[in-house]
Protein backbone atom coordinates (compact mmCIF):
# COMPACT_ATOMS: atom_id res chain seq x y z
CA UNK A 1 0.00 0.00 0.00
CA UNK A 2 1.18 3.46 -1.19
CA UNK A 3 1.20 7.21 0.23
CA UNK A 4 -0.53 7.90 -2.84
CA UNK A 5 -3.21 5.28 -2.13
CA UNK A 6 -4.10 6.67 1.07
CA UNK A 7 -3.97 10.56 -0.92
CA UNK A 8 -7.08 8.46 -3.42
CA UNK A 9 -8.99 7.08 -0.17
CA UNK A 10 -8.95 10.43 1.28
CA UNK A 11 -9.99 12.15 -1.34
CA UNK A 12 -13.21 9.95 -2.27
CA UNK A 13 -14.03 10.16 1.72
CA UNK A 14 -13.87 13.74 1.75
CA UNK A 15 -15.63 14.41 -1.44
CA UNK A 16 -18.32 12.07 -1.43
CA UNK A 17 -18.05 10.86 -4.83
CA UNK A 18 -15.27 9.23 -7.49
CA UNK A 19 -15.91 12.36 -9.55
CA UNK A 20 -15.18 14.85 -7.50
CA UNK A 21 -12.30 12.83 -5.70
CA UNK A 22 -10.95 12.35 -9.64
CA UNK A 23 -11.16 16.01 -10.47
CA UNK A 24 -9.65 17.28 -7.24
CA UNK A 25 -6.59 14.63 -7.82
CA UNK A 26 -6.41 15.76 -11.94
CA UNK A 27 -7.06 12.21 -13.06
CA UNK A 28 -9.53 10.00 -14.21
CA UNK A 29 -12.62 8.68 -12.22
CA UNK A 30 -11.62 4.65 -13.85
CA UNK A 31 -8.13 5.14 -12.97
CA UNK A 32 -9.13 6.10 -8.91
CA UNK A 33 -11.30 3.36 -8.73
CA UNK A 34 -8.86 0.60 -9.75
CA UNK A 35 -6.28 2.19 -7.39
CA UNK A 36 -8.95 1.92 -4.66
CA UNK A 37 -9.96 -2.02 -6.08
CA UNK A 38 -6.05 -2.32 -5.67
CA UNK A 39 -5.79 -0.67 -2.05
CA UNK A 40 -8.85 -2.90 -1.14
CA UNK A 41 -7.17 -6.13 -2.37
CA UNK A 42 -4.08 -5.09 -0.57
CA UNK A 43 -6.00 -4.51 3.06
CA UNK A 44 -8.28 -7.32 2.69
CA UNK A 45 -11.74 -5.14 3.74
CA UNK A 46 -13.66 -3.15 1.99
CA UNK A 47 -13.61 0.48 2.61
CA UNK A 48 -15.99 2.37 0.24
CA UNK A 49 -19.43 1.36 -1.47
CA UNK A 50 -19.41 2.89 -4.78
CA UNK A 51 -23.04 2.92 -6.30
CA UNK A 52 -23.75 4.58 -9.51
CA UNK A 53 -25.15 8.28 -9.41
CA UNK A 54 -25.55 7.46 -5.86
CA UNK A 55 -21.85 8.43 -4.76
CA UNK A 56 -19.08 6.60 -2.61
CA UNK A 57 -20.35 5.57 1.10
CA UNK A 58 -17.90 4.95 3.80
CA UNK A 59 -17.74 1.14 5.17
CA UNK A 60 -17.33 0.78 9.12
CA UNK A 61 -13.94 -0.09 8.62
CA UNK A 62 -13.50 2.46 6.40
CA UNK A 63 -14.74 5.23 8.64
CA UNK A 64 -12.51 3.76 11.38
CA UNK A 65 -9.80 3.95 9.20
CA UNK A 66 -10.56 7.50 7.71
CA UNK A 67 -8.80 9.48 10.73
CA UNK A 68 -5.63 7.41 10.79
CA UNK A 69 -5.16 7.86 7.00
CA UNK A 70 -5.46 11.83 7.69
CA UNK A 71 -2.84 11.28 10.35
CA UNK A 72 -0.61 9.19 8.47
CA UNK A 73 -0.53 11.99 5.42
CA UNK A 74 -0.10 14.94 7.18
CA UNK A 75 2.82 13.22 9.49
CA UNK A 76 4.23 12.21 5.91
CA UNK A 77 3.71 16.18 4.36
CA UNK A 78 5.28 17.27 7.83
CA UNK A 79 8.52 14.96 7.14
CA UNK A 80 8.84 15.56 4.00
CA UNK A 81 8.81 19.57 4.51
CA UNK A 82 11.35 19.09 7.36
CA UNK A 83 14.02 17.47 4.90
CA UNK A 84 13.10 20.43 2.37
CA UNK A 85 13.93 22.43 4.90
CA UNK A 86 16.84 21.23 5.29
CA UNK A 87 18.03 21.43 2.04
CA UNK A 88 16.74 25.40 2.38
CA UNK A 89 13.73 24.43 -0.05
CA UNK A 90 9.77 24.35 0.46
CA UNK A 91 8.34 20.76 -0.17
CA UNK A 92 4.81 19.67 -0.08
CA UNK A 93 1.00 20.67 -0.27
CA UNK A 94 -0.31 23.96 0.97
CA UNK A 95 -4.26 24.36 0.86
CA UNK A 96 -5.19 28.02 0.08
CA UNK A 97 -9.13 29.27 0.24
CA UNK A 98 -10.02 32.43 -1.26
CA UNK A 99 -13.77 33.97 -1.16
CA UNK A 100 -15.46 33.79 -4.39
CA UNK A 101 -15.15 37.51 -5.96
CA UNK A 102 -11.65 37.65 -4.21
CA UNK A 103 -10.04 34.86 -6.61
CA UNK A 104 -9.78 36.07 -9.86
CA UNK A 105 -7.58 39.07 -8.24
CA UNK A 106 -5.22 37.01 -5.51
CA UNK A 107 -5.36 33.34 -6.47
CA UNK A 108 -3.46 34.19 -10.10
CA UNK A 109 -0.93 36.06 -8.69
CA UNK A 110 -0.35 33.37 -5.80
CA UNK A 111 0.00 30.62 -8.28
CA UNK A 112 2.26 32.10 -10.24
CA UNK A 113 4.90 33.46 -6.94
CA UNK A 114 4.94 29.81 -5.55
CA UNK A 115 5.62 28.12 -9.62
CA UNK A 116 8.58 30.77 -9.67
CA UNK A 117 10.08 30.25 -6.31
CA UNK A 118 8.62 27.02 -4.73
CA UNK A 119 7.98 24.95 -7.36
CA UNK A 120 8.30 21.89 -5.08
CA UNK A 121 4.93 22.91 -3.43
CA UNK A 122 1.95 22.03 -4.28
CA UNK A 123 -0.87 24.79 -3.75
CA UNK A 124 -3.97 23.41 -3.79
CA UNK A 125 -7.22 26.18 -4.28
CA UNK A 126 -10.58 26.19 -3.23
CA UNK A 127 -12.80 28.96 -3.95
CA UNK A 128 -16.32 28.97 -1.43
CA UNK A 129 -17.82 31.10 0.94
CA UNK A 130 -16.78 33.06 3.73
CA UNK A 131 -18.54 30.57 6.27
CA UNK A 132 -17.37 27.37 4.07
CA UNK A 133 -13.79 29.02 4.10
CA UNK A 134 -14.06 29.08 7.78
CA UNK A 135 -15.59 25.48 8.71
CA UNK A 136 -12.51 24.29 6.58
CA UNK A 137 -10.06 26.04 8.42
CA UNK A 138 -11.29 25.02 11.72
CA UNK A 139 -11.26 21.34 10.11
CA UNK A 140 -7.92 21.15 8.85
CA UNK A 141 -8.52 21.06 5.44
CA UNK A 142 -7.19 24.57 4.85
CA UNK A 143 -3.89 26.09 5.59
CA UNK A 144 -4.93 29.37 4.91
CA UNK A 145 -7.68 31.88 3.15
CA UNK A 146 -8.17 34.94 1.62
CA UNK A 147 -11.86 36.88 2.75
CA UNK A 148 -13.12 39.80 4.11
CA UNK A 149 -12.31 40.97 7.69
CA UNK A 150 -16.07 41.43 8.29
CA UNK A 151 -16.57 37.82 7.25
CA UNK A 152 -14.76 36.46 10.00
CA UNK A 153 -16.80 35.14 13.00
CA UNK A 154 -14.92 32.33 13.74
CA UNK A 155 -12.35 31.75 16.33
CA UNK A 156 -9.18 32.06 13.44
CA UNK A 157 -5.47 34.26 13.49
CA UNK A 158 -6.21 37.01 10.62
CA UNK A 159 -3.33 38.77 8.61
CA UNK A 160 -4.19 41.97 6.85
CA UNK A 161 -3.28 41.85 3.04
CA UNK A 162 -5.10 45.37 2.59
CA UNK A 163 -7.98 48.01 3.59
CA UNK A 164 -11.11 48.00 1.26
CA UNK A 165 -14.27 49.71 0.85
CA UNK A 166 -17.82 49.20 -0.13
CA UNK A 167 -18.48 50.92 -3.57
CA UNK A 168 -21.40 51.66 -5.31
CA UNK A 169 -21.54 50.15 -9.32
CA UNK A 170 -23.82 52.33 -11.78
CA UNK A 171 -24.36 51.61 -15.45
CA UNK A 172 -22.34 54.34 -17.33
CA UNK A 173 -24.89 56.31 -18.62
CA UNK A 174 -27.09 56.83 -15.04
CA UNK A 175 -27.93 60.11 -13.89
CA UNK A 176 -25.37 60.17 -11.47
CA UNK A 177 -22.65 58.56 -13.23
CA UNK A 178 -21.29 62.74 -13.19
CA UNK A 179 -21.21 62.80 -9.86
CA UNK A 180 -17.72 62.30 -7.50
CA UNK A 181 -18.98 60.12 -4.87
CA UNK A 182 -23.44 59.18 -4.35
CA UNK A 183 -25.38 59.24 -1.18
CA UNK A 184 -27.53 56.27 -0.64
CA UNK A 185 -30.79 58.60 -0.63
CA UNK A 186 -29.84 59.62 -4.20
CA UNK A 187 -30.74 56.33 -4.79
CA UNK A 188 -34.26 56.17 -3.77
CA UNK A 189 -36.18 53.44 -5.03
CA UNK A 190 -34.17 51.87 -7.97
CA UNK A 191 -33.98 48.49 -8.74
CA UNK A 192 -30.56 47.07 -6.55
CA UNK A 193 -29.19 43.96 -8.32
CA UNK A 194 -27.26 42.24 -5.40
CA UNK A 195 -24.05 39.54 -4.89
CA UNK A 196 -26.47 36.47 -3.02
CA UNK A 197 -23.22 34.20 -2.05
CA UNK A 198 -23.23 34.77 1.87
CA UNK A 199 -22.18 36.47 4.04
CA UNK A 200 -22.23 39.29 1.34
CA UNK A 201 -25.80 40.34 1.05
CA UNK A 202 -26.43 40.46 5.06
CA UNK A 203 -23.62 42.62 5.58
CA UNK A 204 -24.32 44.70 2.87
CA UNK A 205 -27.84 45.04 3.86
CA UNK A 206 -26.52 45.86 7.43
CA UNK A 207 -24.29 48.51 5.82
CA UNK A 208 -27.08 50.25 4.23
CA UNK A 209 -29.57 50.34 7.32
CA UNK A 210 -26.75 51.47 9.35
CA UNK A 211 -26.98 54.53 6.82
CA UNK A 212 -30.72 54.70 7.37
CA UNK A 213 -31.41 53.30 3.60
CA UNK A 214 -33.04 50.35 2.68
CA UNK A 215 -32.22 49.09 -1.24
CA UNK A 216 -35.02 47.71 -3.23
CA UNK A 217 -33.23 44.27 -4.17
CA UNK A 218 -34.47 43.04 -7.84
CA UNK A 219 -31.97 40.28 -8.22
CA UNK A 220 -29.54 38.46 -5.90
CA UNK A 221 -26.97 36.67 -8.15
CA UNK A 222 -24.43 34.53 -7.24
CA UNK A 223 -21.70 35.76 -9.59
CA UNK A 224 -20.56 39.10 -9.53
CA UNK A 225 -19.55 39.13 -13.38
CA UNK A 226 -23.34 38.64 -14.02
CA UNK A 227 -24.00 41.15 -11.14
CA UNK A 228 -22.00 43.46 -13.12
CA UNK A 229 -23.68 42.52 -16.70
CA UNK A 230 -27.26 42.96 -15.46
CA UNK A 231 -25.93 46.51 -14.06
CA UNK A 232 -23.74 47.12 -17.18
CA UNK A 233 -27.60 46.85 -19.31
CA UNK A 234 -28.79 49.87 -17.23
CA UNK A 235 -31.60 47.08 -14.91
CA UNK A 236 -30.27 48.41 -11.62
CA UNK A 237 -27.39 49.36 -9.83
CA UNK A 238 -25.17 47.37 -6.91
CA UNK A 239 -22.20 47.79 -4.06
CA UNK A 240 -19.55 45.85 -4.57
CA UNK A 241 -16.06 45.49 -2.72
CA UNK A 242 -13.95 44.33 -5.56
CA UNK A 243 -13.18 46.25 -8.88
CA UNK A 244 -11.81 44.42 -11.70
CA UNK A 245 -9.55 46.03 -14.00
CA UNK A 246 -11.58 47.55 -16.52
CA UNK A 247 -14.80 49.20 -16.37
CA UNK A 248 -16.87 46.49 -19.20
CA UNK A 249 -18.50 44.03 -18.55
CA UNK A 250 -17.99 40.51 -20.46
CA UNK A 251 -20.65 41.30 -23.29
CA UNK A 252 -19.11 44.78 -23.47
CA UNK A 253 -21.29 47.79 -21.39
CA UNK A 254 -19.57 50.22 -19.51
CA UNK A 255 -19.82 50.69 -16.02
CA UNK A 256 -18.77 53.15 -13.38
CA UNK A 257 -17.59 53.10 -9.89
CA UNK A 258 -18.52 55.72 -6.95
CA UNK A 259 -17.17 56.19 -3.98
CA UNK A 260 -20.22 55.93 -0.90
CA UNK A 261 -20.25 59.53 0.70
CA UNK A 262 -22.48 57.64 3.46
CA UNK A 263 -20.43 56.06 6.67
CA UNK A 264 -19.56 52.84 6.13
CA UNK A 265 -17.52 50.85 8.69
CA UNK A 266 -13.94 49.37 8.03
CA UNK A 267 -13.64 46.68 5.91
CA UNK A 268 -10.20 44.97 4.89
CA UNK A 269 -9.21 41.68 3.30
CA UNK A 270 -7.54 39.30 5.28
CA UNK A 271 -4.77 36.31 4.68
CA UNK A 272 -7.86 33.67 7.48
CA UNK A 273 -5.24 31.09 9.17
CA UNK A 274 -6.07 27.72 11.70
CA UNK A 275 -4.08 28.57 15.10
CA UNK A 276 -0.75 28.10 15.16
CA UNK A 277 -0.33 27.48 11.53
CA UNK A 278 2.65 30.28 10.89
CA UNK A 279 4.63 27.59 12.13
CA UNK A 280 4.23 26.14 8.96
CA UNK A 281 7.38 27.57 6.65
CA UNK A 282 4.77 27.50 3.69
CA UNK A 283 2.52 28.90 5.64
CA UNK A 284 4.71 31.67 6.43
CA UNK A 285 5.95 32.10 2.72
CA UNK A 286 2.19 33.09 1.83
CA UNK A 287 1.52 35.45 4.52
CA UNK A 288 5.01 37.53 3.98
CA UNK A 289 4.26 37.18 -0.09
CA UNK A 290 0.48 38.64 0.47
CA UNK A 291 1.33 41.39 2.63
CA UNK A 292 4.11 42.33 0.56
CA UNK A 293 2.52 42.48 -3.02
CA UNK A 294 -1.13 41.41 -3.11
CA UNK A 295 -2.08 45.09 -1.26
CA UNK A 296 -1.12 46.82 -4.92
CA UNK A 297 -3.63 44.06 -6.67
CA UNK A 298 -6.51 44.98 -4.39
CA UNK A 299 -5.87 48.56 -3.78
CA UNK A 300 -6.40 49.77 -7.21
CA UNK A 301 -9.98 48.32 -6.73
CA UNK A 302 -10.55 50.91 -4.55
CA UNK A 303 -9.22 54.13 -6.32
CA UNK A 304 -10.45 56.34 -9.05
CA UNK A 305 -13.82 55.92 -7.23
CA UNK A 306 -15.44 58.92 -10.17
CA UNK A 307 -15.14 56.07 -12.49
CA UNK A 308 -12.87 56.10 -16.37
CA UNK A 309 -13.13 54.13 -19.73
CA UNK A 310 -12.50 50.44 -20.35
CA UNK A 311 -8.77 49.28 -19.39
CA UNK A 312 -7.77 51.64 -16.92
CA UNK A 313 -7.28 49.78 -13.48
CA UNK A 314 -9.55 51.68 -10.82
Amino acid sequence: MTLRQLEYFLAVAEEGTLAAAALRLHMTAGSLSVALNAMEKTLGVQLLVRRRAKGAVLTAAGRELVDQVRQTLAAAQAFESSAGAIRGELVGTLAVGCFDTLSPWLLPPVLEYFAEHHPRVDVVVSEASSDELQERLLQGELDAAFMYRLHVDRDLECVQVAAVRLQLVLPADHRLAGQDEVRFAELGDEPAVLLGLKPAPDLVMAMTEAAGFTPNVRWRLRNVETVRSVVGRGLGYTMIMGRPSGDRTYDGHALVYKRIADQLPDNSVQLVLQAGSLGNAKVRALRDFATAHLGEVVDPMQRGGTGGAAGRRG
